[in-house]
């Protein structure tokens, strides 16, 4: 009798065991925590992050489909994968391929315009190859307060249209200077525009900004590019 109730335990612990296996999730989320909270600086660009390591032992094409989308519409955002990134936020697709114990990553852009207000987006993230395999993940943007006034920047500069596909329209007064950068504050131009048209045909899609001195300011102004 001992040594039945031995075996019975022993192959009930591989099985269990062998359960638990094929239940394990193929990836990890960034801290383990499925909600993330982002406090962007209502006059600055921001870049929220959420990261997805790949626990199995070859590689793994993340899919991802969005479940809920609920922000100011007078921020300016932009949201990219590991492959892609688009001046808006984007229903469902995949990543490029992540290799093992490697990382991929969805990231939204904020630009609050200089106004407060509060942001909840959650996707779903999965293993495209097995799509049981999955998790929502959930980010939280607070910008906890905005400018009182902003008004000398409408007067020093314009930018339309907004979004834009091809041709920038850029009014300003007096003498300035500008560089457009992208998201990640690298310089993609460094040219005045001509005859107040700026030709940003040449940079891919997604949320960019012209730094400018005008009228003895120094000012950010954020664009869609289509």
């Amino acid at each position: 009798m001992k040594k039945i109730g031995l075996k019975l335990v022993f192959m009930m612990a591989i099985l269990v065991g062998s359960m638990n296996f094929a239940s394990a999730q193929g990836f990890e989320i960034q801290d383990k925590q499925k909600v993330h909270d982002f406090y962007p600086n209502a006059n600055d660009p921001m870049d929220c992050y959420i990261h997805f390591k790949n626990l199995k032992k070859t590689n793994m094409v993340f899919g991802y489909k969005s479940l809920l989308i609920d922000y100011p519409m007078f921020w300016d955002v932009s949201f990219c994968d590991n492959k892609n990134c688009y001046a808006s936020f984007k229903a469902q697709d995949t990543m490029a391929a992540v290799a093992t114990n490697m990382e991929a990553s969805l990231k939204i852009t904020v630009f609050p315009n200089g106004k407060a207000g509060v942001a909840k987006v959650q996707y779903l993230v999965f293993d495209y190859e097995n799509p049981t395999d999955m998790d929502t993940v959930t980010w939280n943007i607070n910008v906890r307060w905005g400018a009182s006034t902003k008004s000398w920047i409408v007067e020093a500069v314009q930018v339309y249209p907004n979004p834009v596909v091809d041709v920038l329209n850029v009014s300003a007064l007096g003498e300035s200077s500008m560089e457009v950068v992208d998201s990640r504050g690298a310089v993609v131009k460094n040219t005045m525009p001509v005859a107040g048209r700026m030709n940003v045909s040449d940079l891919a899609a997604g949320l960019y900004f012209i730094r400018c001195q005008s009228m003895g300011k120094e000012q950010t102004i954020s664009f869609v590019k289509k």
